[in-house]
């Protein structure tokens, strides 16, 4: 009688240890779990800081040359059309120049804003670099493009931006250009897309050309 009692209360000493330990497992399971979820989020987080312009809040260089790449991709594998803008505020050095780096800042974030309500869903604006933005149009022929610049030409020129208790305006110029499938390197699309850009610079600004 005496043994069997004193193995009824190892068992439910045994028991109550596995069911301790238990517990513990799922405490420590649960927080390497919650660990896991912020690490993801630190990782996400640092992920699209180092693809964002801290500026202007669009793709960075980096980011949009390599969604052009992925898009010329698509565009070669399918024999879909694709196209692209280079965009370049006019006379940018005459705004900072008048009214400090500080009001040239602000221009382009809010160039980069009213660019980025003006275009399609599938099409992607990036900042290329100082004042020139980057737009790559995945299924888009030329008209497409030349629609877009057009419009995105006068919605920049009727921008009134307030700067140091001033009020700018500028323009932008525009060079667009279509894949030639099969034909061209992503350099060598971006290479006719800023060669017309500078048609356009050359023809007096705040207008688009195509590259031919």
């Amino acid at each position: 009688m005496h043994a069997e009692m004193s193995l009824s209360g190892k068992y439910r000493k045994l028991l109550a240890d596995f069911q301790k330990l238990e517990s513990e497992y799922e405490k420590t399971k649960r927080t390497l779990e919650i660990r896991e979820i912020e690490v993801r989020a630190i990782l996400a987080q640092a992920h699209e800081l180092a693809n964002t312009d801290v500026l202007t809040f669009l793709p960075n260089r980096r980011k949009i040359i390599s969604t052009l790449q992925e898009e010329v991709i698509r565009s070669n594998r399918y024999d879909t059309p694709l196209a692209v803008s280079i965009l370049d505020i006019d006379h940018f050095k005459k705004v900072n120049d008048t009214y400090g780096h500080t009001a040239g800042d602000q221009v382009l974030r809010s160039v980069a804003a009213r660019l980025r309500t003006q275009i399609r869903h599938p099409d992607t604006i990036g900042r290329y670099g100082g004042e020139e933005f980057l737009i790559v149009l995945p299924n888009s022929e030329l008209q497409a493009a030349a629609e877009q610049a057009s419009r995105l030409c006068q919605q920049v020129r009727t921008l009134r931006i307030d700067v140091n208790e001033h009020i700018a305006s500028v323009t932008i110029s525009i060079g667009i250009a279509q894949f030639r499938v099969g034909q061209e390197t992503w350099e060598e699309l971006l290479h006719r897309a800023d060669s017309a850009l500078y048609q356009a610079k050359d023809k007096g600004r705040d207008r688009w050309v195509a590259a031919e």
